[in-house]
């Protein structure tokens, strides 16, 4: 049975979109610190966690929440998971552009994490999330931080290998 939240283009649908767009716009206005290719993996890798869990613990027995106006899958369902990528961008921008070492990469995820919570409560609010089955958002916290941690792991593996590649064409 499909759940109806609410009918109308509202809030939960400008927040996507005007999200989207102020991101994009910003990504393009940034210095730059990528390459094309990085750029794009770095907003395809929050897309593709953005849904890979969304659509792991929102759906099937767990079904945990959904997203936006109905139960069924939506068109602006699936730009709120692009919404996810220029966050994965912005992350690992200013990791970079803060050049981070040590403890203060713990900070730095747990202060993601927090603003990612935040952005999920404000998501909530505007009804973008509908909790289901005693889902807390609480719950979220440790799935930034360990989905944060990954891609600080991708990103320093990346450079190893793109080093190790400069290397070897170099001799």
């Amino acid at each position: 049975m499909v759940k109806v939240y609410e009918r109308a283009f509202d809030a939960n649908e400008w927040f996507v979109l005007a999200n989207l767009l102020i991101s994009l716009i910003l990504i393009w206005k940034l210095p730059k610190k990528f390459s094309g290719l990085e750029k794009a993996v770095h907003i395809t890798i929050g897309i593709f966690i953005g849904m890979f869990f969304d659509h792991t613990i929102s759906v099937g027995a767990w079904d945990y929440y959904d997203v936006n106006d109905t139960s069924k899958y939506q068109f602006i369902d699936f730009l709120s998971y692009i919404m996810y990528g220029p966050y994965s961008y912005f992350f690992i921008y200013l990791y970079v552009k803060l050049n981070l070492k040590g403890y203060m990469n713990i900070l730095y995820v747990t202060l993601w994490s927090i603003g990612a919570v935040v952005i999920e409560w404000f998501s909530v609010k505007l009804g973008i999330f509908h909790y289901e089955k005693g889902y807390q958002l609480a719950w979220s916290f440790p799935i930034y931080a360990f989905v944060q941690t990954l891609q600080i792991m991708f990103y320093k593996i990346s450079l190893k290998m793109e080093k190790g590649d400069r290397i070897k064409t170099e001799m």
